[in-house]
C-alpha cells in the first residue's frame, strides 16, 4: 500500500458528537494523501460503534480496550503513522478545509523547517465561533513566552514523522505534555507559524477545572526543570509563583462555579467578516459526507 502523506491522529473518550464533527473536517480537506488514526482510550459511550459504520481504507481504528491516558496514546500515534508528516488533532475540534494543504506548503517547500502549527477560530460547543487566535508572526525561539505561555498551539500542529521519532511525548507531565516537549527541543527545532484561522478550537466554556489544575502542577514542572537553564533563577521563581497563583485564582472560580471566565480574555473578538467565513466553513464541513455515516 501506498505511504500517505500525512497522518492525522485523533484519540478520544467519549467525545460524544463532537467527534462526527471532528471525522467530518478531516474528509473536507482539499487533499486526499491522507490516512485517519481513531484510537478509542477507554470510552463508554457509543462512539466506536458509530465510527465503525466508516467505509474508506484511509481510516484506521484501534479499539483496544484500555484507557492508557493522552501521553501514552500520542506517542502510539508516533508509532503506527505511516505519513511522511503527523498532524494532530482534538476529538472535539475542526480544522479548515486548507488546514492540511497550507500546512504541507510550507513544509514541503521550506524542508529545514520541522514543526507547524496555525491560528484558529475559538468555538463552544454549540460549534458558534466566538473569537480568533494565532493570526500574528511568533517568537518561538523567546524562551520566557515559551515558558510563560506554552511554544505552539498544539492540537494545530504538524511536523515531520522523524521529527517526532526523536521527540517522544515524556510522562509525568499530564495536561502539559506538549509544553514540556517543545521548551525541551526549543533550540534544536526549526518552527513555522502560519497566521491563519485554520484550526476550529473548542476552547470557551470549556475550563474543565480539574484538569486545568492537573496542567499547572505540570507547568511548575517545567518550569523547575528548563527555567534555571533558560531564563535564570529569579524568572523562573517569577513563572513558578505566578503558576500557583493561578491555580488559586482557578479554585476560588471554581468554588463559586465561574471558572469559564479565565479563558475569557485569551482570544480577540471576531469582526463581523470573521465570523461570517467561520460560518460558512462550519456549515460547509457539516455538509460534508464520511463514507458508510449517513450524518
Amino acid at each position: 500500500m501506498k505511504r500517505p502523506l500525512v497522518t492525522i491522529g485523533i484519540l478520544f473518550k467519549d467525545p460524544g458528537p463532537l467527534l462526527v464533527s471532528a471525522i467530518k473536517s478531516v474528509f473536507s480537506q482539499t487533499i486526499s494523501d491522507w490516512e485517519l488514526i481513531l484510537i478509542n482510550d477507554g470510552s463508554k459511550d457509543n462512539s466506536i460503534k458509530i465510527i465503525e459504520k466508516i467505509k474508506d481504507p484511509r481510516v484506521i481504528i484501534i479499539d483496544d480496550g484500555k484507557h492508557l491516558g493522552l501521553i501514552a496514546r500520542l506517542n502510539q500515534i508516533i508509532n503506527i503513522s505511516r505519513g511522511e508528516y503527523i498532524a494532530r488533532m482534538d476529538a472535539d475540534d475542526m480544522m479548515h478545509p486548507r488546514r492540511l494543504e497550507e500546512q504541507l506548503r510550507i513544509l514541503e517547500g521550506k524542508p529545514e523547517i520541522d514543526v507547524i502549527d496555525t491560528g484558529a477560530f475559538i468555538i463552544n460547543k454549540s460549534r458558534e465561533p466566538l473569537g480568533i487566535i494565532g493570526i500574528k508572526d511568533q517568537d518561538y525561539k523567546n524562551k520566557m513566552r515559551a515558558l510563560k505561555w506554552g511554544v505552539v498551539l498544539h492540537p494545530s500542529v504538524m511536523a515531520k514523522r522523524r521529527w517526532y521519532e526523536n521527540s517522544y511525548y515524556s510522562v509525568g507531565y499530564p495536561r502539559a505534555e506538549d509544553r514540556e516537549l517543545f521548551i525541551r527541543k526549543i533550540n534544536t527545532t526549526n518552527i513555522f507559524h502560519l497566521p491563519k484561522p485554520l484550526y476550529y478550537y473548542l476552547f470557551a466554556d470549556n475550563v474543565k477545572a480539574k484538569e486545568y489544575l492537573i496542567g499547572y502542577k505540570s507547568e511548575r514542572k517545567v518550569i523547575l526543570k528548563y527555567g534555571p537553564r533558560l531564563v535564570g533563577w529569579s524568572r523562573s521563581v517569577y513563572l513558578y509563583l505566578r503558576s500557583i497563583l493561578k491555580s488559586g485564582v482557578l479554585i476560588g472560580l471554581w468554588l463559586i462555579g465561574t471558572e469559564n471566565i479565565i479563558n475569557k480574555n485569551k482570544y480577540y473578538p471576531l469582526s463581523d467578516e470573521q465570523k461570517l467565513e467561520a460560518k460558512k466553513t462550519i456549515e460547509l464541513i457539516d455538509k460534508t459526507r464520511i463514507p458508510g455515516m449517513e450524518l
